[in-house]
Order: C-alpha cells, then sequence, then structure tokens
C-alpha cells in the first residue's frame, strides 16, 4: 500500500516507505575476513530498487552462524554514490564470490530447476568482459534474476547507498503525506499523516484522487516512467494540484505544498475502540520498525485503561512483514512462551520461541481474532500462523500470500550485497506456508480498505467469532 512520499518495495506499484518485506529478515550475522552473512527478516521485502524498497521489506533474529568461504581479507568498500570501475579480475572475483553463495547456501538443492552451473558458465564472461559497471551489474542483477524467485536479490552498491540514506533519514522526498490504494477512478486514499499537506487541506480517508494538473490520475502513460506517484512527489515547498472527490460530493480542486514526510507520519501500531463494543481493534502495519513492540503494547495498555474488554481484533491485513525477533516479541505479549516452529534450510536450523514472561496483564485468556489477507506476508504469516498453532485466536478475512522464506544478507567486496533465501518457515508439524500461506478460519471477501473499521465486513464477521456460536 504506497504511500508519499518515501522509497518504493520491489513488489509495489506506487512509492511506499522503504521496509523490506515480503520476505523475513533474521539479525545481521557476524563478519567474517571475506564479506559474511548478515540476516535479514523473516520475509521482508527487498530493499528499494529504483529511486527509490525490507519490503516488498529486513534484519533476522538470531543469526545462523555463517560458514567460511573463500575471499579476499580486506573489508569490503564502502558503497558509492557513483559506480567505481572495477577491473576483469575484480569482476571475476566478485561474480565467483556471488556464485558460489547461491551454490552453496540457497534454500532450494535444486535452484529451482535451474541449471547453475551452465548459469556460471553464461554469466561468468559475460561479467569479466563488461564494458562499464552498469553493465556488470546488470549481469549481476540477471543471475540472481535467473533463479526466478520474488524473494532473494542483488544490490549494486548504489542500490545499498540509497537503503542507507533513506535507513538514516538523509534520503528524503516532497510529498503530501497519505497512503493510497488503487482505484478504477483513480487513487483511494486510506490513510493521511497527521499535520501533513493532505490533512491541512482537508483531504480525508476514502477521498479519491482523480487527476493530477489537468491529467487524469488513471492516464498512467502520460506521467511518464515514474507514473502518477512520481507526479506527485517532488522538491519540498514546490505545489501540486490536485482533483479529489469525496464520497457523495462532487470533484474540487486542491492545490497542496509538498513536504519532507517524516518515517514515524505514518505510526506502525494504532488502536481504537470499536464503537458499541468493547472490543479493541489493533493494527500491526509491520514487524520491521524497531519500537513497534513497544508500540503495541502502549496501545493495548490505552485500551485496556478505558475499561473492561471482551475481545481484541488483531489487523496485519497490510502488514508484509520483518524481522522474527520482533514477531516472536509480538506473540509474547499474548502467549507465555513455547514454540510456533522452526526456521531452517540447507545450512542452519532454528527454533522460533516466544519469550516467556511478557504477556500483557488482562490479555493472557481474552478471545482474539486476527485478519488475514493475501497481502499479509512473511513475519506477518508467521504471526498469525503462531496465534492459530498456539490456539490463541480465530483467523478471519482471506489466506495469506504464502511467502515465508527467511533472507540472509551477504555483503560483497565492492559495496554490493546480496540477499539470499536460506531458510524457510516449518509449522511443528514440519509442514511448509511457503507458497500455501494461512488460510482463514471464516472467509470473508471484502475490499476492506473501502470502509471505516465499524462497517468493515471482515471487522464485523470478526466480532462475530469472538461472540462465539
Amino acid at each position: 500500500m504506497p504511500q508519499w512520499p518515501a522509497l518504493p518495495t520491489r513488489a509495489c506499484a506506487f512509492l511506499i516507505v522503504a521496509l523490506l518485506a515480503g520476505c523475513s529478515p533474521l539479525a545481521p550475522a557476524a563478519q567474517l575476513p571475506t564479506p559474511a552473512p548478515s540476516a535479514e527478516p523473516a520475509t521482508a521485502s527487498p530493499a528499494p530498487s529504483h529511486t527509490p524498497t525490507p519490503s516488498h521489506t529486513p534484519t533476522p533474529s538470531h543469526t545462523p552462524t555463517p560458514t567460511a568461504t573463500p575471499g579476499p581479507t580486506a573489508p569490503p568498500l564502502a558503497p558509492t554514490p557513483t559506480l567505481a570501475p572495477l577491473d576483469s579480475a575484480a569482476r571475476a572475483q566478485i561474480f565467483e564470490r556471488l556464485w558460489q553463495l547461491v551454490n552453496r547456501r540457497y534454500l532450494y538443492e535444486d535452484f529451482r530447476g535451474v541449471d547453475w552451473q551452465a548459469a556460471r558458465d553464461t554469466y561468468g564472461p559475460r561479467a569479466r568482459d563488461a564494458a562499464t559497471p552498469d553493465a556488470f551489474y546488470q549481469v549481476l542483477h540477471e543471475l540472481i534474476g535467473s533463479l526466478g524467485d520474488d524473494h532473494s536479490h542483488f544490490e549494486t552498491p548504489q542500490e545499498v547507498l540509497e537503503e542507507r540514506s533513506r535507513a538514516g533519514g538523509t534520503l528524503r522526498y516532497g510529498g503530501i503525506g497519505v497512503t493510497i490504494r488503487g482505484d478504477p477512478a483513480g487513487a483511494l486514499i486510506v490513510r493521511l499523516a497527521t499535520g501533513g499537506p493532505a490533512d491541512l487541506a482537508g483531504l480525508r480517508e476514502r477521498d479519491l484522487i482523480v487527476a493530477i494538473g489537468a491529467t487524469p490520475f488513471t492516464d498512467t502513460l502520460a506521467f511518464g516512467p515514474d507514473g502518477p506517484e512520481g507526479a506527485v512527489r517532488g522538491e519540498p515547498g514546490t505545489p501540486v494540484l490536485l482533483t479529489v472527490r469525496s464520497p457523495g460530493a462532487a470533484p474540487r480542486q486542491v492545490t497542496l505544498t509538498r513536504q519532507i514526510i517524516p518515517d514515524d507520519a505514518f505510526p506502525p501500531v494504532t488502536a481504537l475502540r470499536l464503537p458499541g463494543t468493547q472490543v479493541g481493534l489493533l493494527t500491526i502495519d509491520t514487524f520491521e520498525q524497531k519500537d513497534v513492540v513497544e508500540q503495541a503494547r502502549a496501545r493495548l495498555q490505552d485500551l485496556a485503561a478505558g475499561g473492561p474488554l471482551d475481545g481484541l481484533i488483531i489487523d496485519v491485513r497490510d502488514n508484509s512483514g520483518g524481522f522474527i525477533d520482533l514477531m516472536l516479541d509480538m506473540l509474547a505479549l499474548f502467549i507465555d512462551g513455547g514454540s510456533i516452529g522452526s526456521s531452517g534450510g540447507r545450512v542452519n536450523r532454528q527454533e522460533l520461541a516466544i519469550p516467556a514472561g511478557q504477556v500483557l496483564p488482562g490479555f493472557a485468556t481474552l478471545p482474539i481474532a486476527v485478519l488475514t489477507s493475501g497481502d499479509t506476508v512473511s513475519a506477518a504469516e508467521m504471526f498469525a500462523a503462531g496465534m492459530r498453532v498456539r490456539g490463541r485466536a480465530r483467523m478471519v478475512g482471506a489466506t495469506t500470500a504464502g511467502n515465508t522464506e527467511n533472507l540472509l544478507l551477504h555483503d560483497l567486496p565492492d559495496g554490493s550485497r546480496l540477499w539470499l533465501a536460506e531458510l524457510a518457515y516449518h509449522l511443528p508439524d514440519g509442514s511448509l506456508l511457503e507458497g500455501i500461506g494461512v488460510p482463514p478460519d471464516r472467509a470473508v471477501a471484502a475490499e476492506w480498505w473501502r470502509y471505516a473499521p465499524a462497517d468493515d465486513p471482515q471487522v464485523r464477521a470478526a466480532l462475530e467469532e469472538l461472540r462465539g456460536p
């Protein structure tokens, strides 16, 4: 679900705050003499590929001990804004390192049907003889892309620098402070940054952006390669003219002044009491942000302070994953210890244990329903599966994405890096969610983002599940 402004994950059509999503990360691994793997979140989507992307998008929990591989003893070069030229020997060494990492550590021993030795023979000479840095890195992108794996991905030194700049708060774009979803008539606003340009101009959730300037939002080709989102993004302090239609009203034109939208403008956790009930609705948008568990704890305490609760609905329908450790810590707010299965691959395997002694007072036995969708990805799927495995919640909505591979990060000597799928989530019985997902106990098809929470068909179904037969 895109936000303006921000960096997009490779899986999203619009600009969103760059989060590794879609493949969960683990925690960074210790460095070896050769750049060693770091872990990435449980299914976090890849970091941004274009200008901007986590993701898709991550920082793994317990990092598997990396296996040493031959390579240079010098530390990796720092990423640079421009691609440094490399001689043919350096290019050959980087290519070989990349190929060997996949050969030794990739989750799928059959390389998803790819003849990996033939790939070496095909791409190796092209990498060695590449005429320019851009051409060289394009070959490396193609090598990893040949696996047909939506999760594993290669990043050039420039892309690494861009992501680090974003994470450090130095890479920013001006925007209007909204999160949108596609609509046949334009872009539907589903969230606003408090105090952002759109909020201050009186735009509201479920308003529809139908034009930018004189160009209909749906005429995507007219906006060029960056699409309509590129037309909204721009230098802070510059104006952008939108045509907006509120429900039941005629279209109106609004001129907004772009601003830098801070990373915390869209909190990762929100909570409210559903009108006319004693049921709380807790929305968790990511397991990527390091303070997400603390924010959830605070929001749950706020709900409890408002009086006794009869139940809780946890919404992870837009949660694109993040760190396994954070997901386990979130489960610990409702479940007192125990395992939800394991994460393992060709090289490593680890039990996924919920920390004990962290359950919030009043929530140990509170009835819970979890809302899921096809956009529930990675660590968010593992959260839903964990709640089910431990018998703590009913699932309502749609089957999750089935994207629970874990990526590990490998830094390369030139400042580039590889996120490689090396682990997969196994339920306690040994079965996989990858390619399958978590099915709901109660399937409810709905474009839920078009509704206020009290009118949301999936929320209403969850309320019925909490009340029981």
